[in-house]
């Protein structure tokens, strides 16, 4: 997957969902692989200041158009983020995060980083396990604030949306 196809994509400052939307010409839906209390990576850890064994809410999801997945996405958050009103973040369900996030608080995004997953990364290693995808796929991450809780979001760009990119000039 090329970087300049994908630019804008990993650039993308607001909603990801909604631009998915916006983009997908037919259905869009999440697809849930996973909501669990689980320790997080490594460098997630990091990312968030917590212990390495420290139990975080994981969510794994894929965000489709049609019958494609175009993204994987993996949230971690934190037993004190999910207190008070944002209890119901352990309840989606169906419904993509970033909907939930950027409509309903005050949300405040870090710095976006953005890599390619290699076969040895234990993000790709969970990728695989749900799409058949190879090494190097982009991917981005940032941690939301919200009222000061933190969350990390990664989204991991699949071959079907670099596809669709590489075919228009306004995708």
């Amino acid at each position: 997957m090329a970087l300049p196809l994908l630019r804008r994509w990993l650039d993308e400052p607001g909603s990801l969902t909604r631009r998915i939307r916006h983009k997908c010409s037919g259905c869009f839906y999440v697809e849930v692989l996973g909501e669990r209390w689980g320790a997080p990576f490594l460098d997630e850890a990091r990312r968030l200041g917590l212990r390495h064994k420290n139990w975080v809410w994981l969510r794994e999801v894929l965000l489709c158009c049609d019958d494609s997945a175009w993204v994987y996405g993996r949230s971690v958050i934190p037993g004190q983020t999910l207190r008070g009103h944002l209890r119901g973040l352990q309840q989606l369900g169906q419904q993509p995060l970033g909907s939930v996030l950027f409509k309903r608080h005050p949300v405040s995004r870090g710095k976006i980083e953005i890599a390619r997953l290699a076969a040895d990364d234990g993000l790709y290693r969970q990728v695989v396990q749900s799409t058949a995808v190879a090494p190097g796929c982009w991917a981005r991450r940032s941690v939301f604030h919200v009222a000061e809780h933190p969350l990390l979001v990664t989204e991991v760009f699949l071959p079907a949306l670099a596809a669709r990119a590489a075919g228009g000039e306004s995708f």
